[in-house]
């Protein structure tokens, strides 16, 4: 079944009669009273919603402590406080683990005063700046490099390991009274392996070893689908959101032929599954540009993208434009325009808002804001971005 053939009405009647245990069939009541989660549920079936969900995607580590040079206050130190003071809302994750559990101890290999060495629990060698901007880790060397060292990986990827559902419980009462949207994680077909592999051996592999390849997409597959199994009937969820990161500007690292063939029966799986437990938002979380991929996506029930990368190739207006309703929005916000001008931020939301006003689009930078945007640029994107698209939060400045 796709996910266009649920009423979104009768499905949001359901959640709630479900919860409160009785037959509210009117959406919520009126808008003005209607929750973030509510909000978010009518948002993203293109019904009309007064007040859009105002989501973001964070901050670099550095970018916090550079605006307090220009004005931040000094409480603002993470990204709940920043979303705090600017008025940003935010959703809930179910707390569960879908990928690989550690196969070593992290352990530091090398240091001195301007750089770290360090094998992290997977296995995987990095080198990382000590002083300064912390940059993305330097890798070095990758854990599987042949069906030998992919061996430990299995057992990593058991889906009865009890430690994957330890927090689930606890947590159960907190996700079933949220006014905020419910989120499962969707776990990782590529990103991971690729994490696990490098990006050299992930592109060849399907080449050189394509059973391997296969078995790796499978094994993570079959754990990600157990867990879902096992947690999707406690908690009802909102949307699912998975995490690939598998392309650069040039495309995907894999080819779209072979994402299609091994990984897409699995999306496909996956989002039979959210269905059939009333949850018809699945995206996966891929940087760069994923032009390429989205034909594999929306084929295979994959209907959300995220963040959308501009600067990276993405298009979030071409892919309305082809796609139509069959593909949803979240991010698609130039983050570049952050870095020129506020005329450079009017001109990236004027470009957005006709189809934001379409529906199922959620407009938000499409990356973490990088520390050498300007607080005043920041503030701008957010004052206008309320006042073009209606959305939520109560800014503290």
């Amino acid at each position: 079944m796709d996910v266009e053939e649920f009423e979104a009405d009768a499905l949001i009647a359901k959640l709630k009669a479900a919860r409160t245990g009785r037959n509210d069939t009117n959406g919520g009541g009126t808008q003005a009273a209607l929750t973030l989660r509510e909000r978010f549920r009518r948002a993203m079936f293109f019904q009309e919603v007064a007040v859009r969900p105002n989501f973001e995607f964070g901050y670099w580590e550095t970018t916090l402590k550079r605006w307090r040079d220009q004005g931040l206050p000094e409480h603002v130190v993470d990204e709940a406080s920043a979303y705090e003071y600017f008025g940003i809302e935010n959703w809930v994750m179910v707390p569960v683990n879908l990928g690989p559990t550690a196969v070593c101890e992290h352990k530091v290999l090398e240091e001195d005063e301007e750089h770290q060495v360090y094998r992290d629990s997977m296995g995987c060698v990095a080198e990382i700046n000590k002083k300064g901007d912390k940059s993305i880790p330097h890798f070095l060397d990758f854990p599987i490099k042949d069906r030998a060292s992919w061996e430990p990986f299995k057992k990593a990827l058991d889906p009865d390991d009890p430690s994957r559902y330890e927090r689930i419980e606890e947590a159960l009462p907190d996700l079933a009274a949220a006014t905020m949207p419910v989120g499962v994680p969707g776990g990782s077909l590529a990103g991971t392996p690729r994490n696990l592999c490098g990006f050299e051996r992930i592109a060849v592999l399907p080449y050189e070893d394509p059973d391997l390849f296969r078995e790796i997409v499978d094994t993570f597959g079959h754990c990600i689908v157990t867990v879902l199994e096992r947690v999707l009937p406690l908690i009802q969820v909102d949307f699912c959101m998975g995490w690939e990161d598998i392309c650069f500007n040039g495309g995907p690292i894999i080819h779209p032929a072979v994402y299609s063939e091994v990984i897409g029966p699995w999306y496909r799986r996956i989002a039979d599954l959210l269905v059939r437990h009333g949850c018809c938002v699945y995206t996966t979380d891929t940087d760069g540009n994923i032009m390429p991929l989205v034909d594999v996506f929306v084929d295979n029930g994959l209907n959300t993208m995220f963040p959308v990368e501009v600067h990276g190739g993405s298009d979030p207006c071409a892919l309305r434009e082809k796609y139509g309703r069959r593909v949803r929005l979240w991010g698609g916000f130039d983050k570049m325009a952050l870095l020129k001008s506020r005329q450079a931020i009017d001109d990236e939301l004027d470009r957005l808002l006709p189809y934001v006003e379409q529906g199922a689009f959620l407009p938000g930078v499409d990356h973490r804001v990088q520390a050498d945007v300007p607080l005043d640029h920041y503030k701008h994107y957010l004052d206008r971005k309320r006042e073009l698209f209606h959305v939520g939060g109560e800014p503290k400045y």
